[in-house]
């Protein structure tokens, strides 16, 4: 029997206040991915261009991560502190705008990948379509 003194993870999380309109912030993050895949110079080959968004992805999660950390006390032994919706009222909310970019992107990338013959590879669908399923079931 598990008492208060016992307990290795605890649920305190909240699903996202309604006021983050998660779809919309999500096809926002499609198109403005699109918008750099696009509008990169047509010297550049698409798998380069694949390569630029998805650099550019990785350093807007690094840093959206960062800033979490930095404004928030975390104690990874509360599981929704870092996955879910965190805790109302508190910077955890706040990761769900970058859950959001990161879903949209993965959307991004995989309608890329179908579009572009150079770009596709079965284990990067399969990758994409695994962590698309997992980051916008959080």
């Amino acid at each position: 029997m598990l008492f208060d003194d016992d307990v290795r993870a605890q649920y305190l999380g909240t699903n996202p206040s309604s006021d983050v309109p998660i779809s919309l912030l999500i096809i926002i993050s499609i198109v403005f991915n699109s918008f750099i895949f696009f509008f990169l110079p047509s010297s550049i080959t698409p798998l380069i261009k694949s390569y630029i968004v998805s650099t550019i992805h990785a350093c807007v999660s690094v840093l959206a991560v960062c800033i979490f950390y930095l404004h928030s006390t975390v104690n990874l032994t509360q599981v929704n502190r870092i996955l879910g919706g965190g805790i109302k009222g508190t910077n955890d909310e706040m990761i769900t705008y970058s859950v959001c970019y990161s879903a949209g992107y993965f959307i991004y990338d995989i309608i890329i990948m179908l579009l572009f013959k150079s770009i596709r590879s079965s284990s990067a669908l399969v990758h994409h379509v695994l962590l698309t399923a997992g980051t916008t079931s959080g």
